[in-house]
């Protein structure tokens, strides 16, 4: 599979990143978790662990998880539950929904639940995985930057 190279975050945050970012990508397709990972390790050595299910990823918490991904529609907890378990919990990792809900109310519901983005899943085109990369790079840096003595 063709995977476009990610390009360096260029917008307008100017906290560094490191290179070496570790997510925990959450979704029930087998097929999702296999290409988003992929695609994710060839981002200057990002490191993707993978859970089916919401409850398999809550016992990897707290993990040296730079980011969370996770679909919204799982068997079981569904995206947002996982999200609102998180922070109730304590866990304040930047979380990126990825679903292919097109539901303005699921967006909506994610966001109030303290979701860093939301990216609209489709058939992991190349675009939409650099759009997902991008999304966590940027929450990423939106959380440094909050962390910073100067903000």
């Amino acid at each position: 599979m063709f995977f476009p190279s990610p390009a360096p975050y260029s917008g307008y945050v100017t906290t560094e990143l490191p290179d070496d970012l570790q997510v925990l990508l959450v979704d029930d397709d087998p097929r999702v978790l296999e290409t988003v990972a992929a695609y994710l390790g060839t981002c200057r050595g990002w490191c993707c662990t993978t859970a089916a299910r919401a409850e398999a990823a809550a016992p990897l918490l707290p993990g040296d998880f730079d980011a969370v991904v996770s679909d919204f529609q799982m068997p079981g907890m569904d995206g947002i539950a996982f999200l609102r378990w998180m922070r109730s919990n304590g866990y304040d990792h930047p979380f990126v929904l990825y679903t292919g809900m097109s539901r303005d109310s699921v967006l909506e519901e994610a966001l109030a639940a303290g979701a860093s983005f939301y990216v609209r899943k489709g058939v992991g085109t190349p675009a939409e995985l650099l759009e997902l990369a991008n999304a966590v790079r940027s929450a990423v840096a939106l959380r440094a930057i909050r962390a910073s003595p100067s903000s």
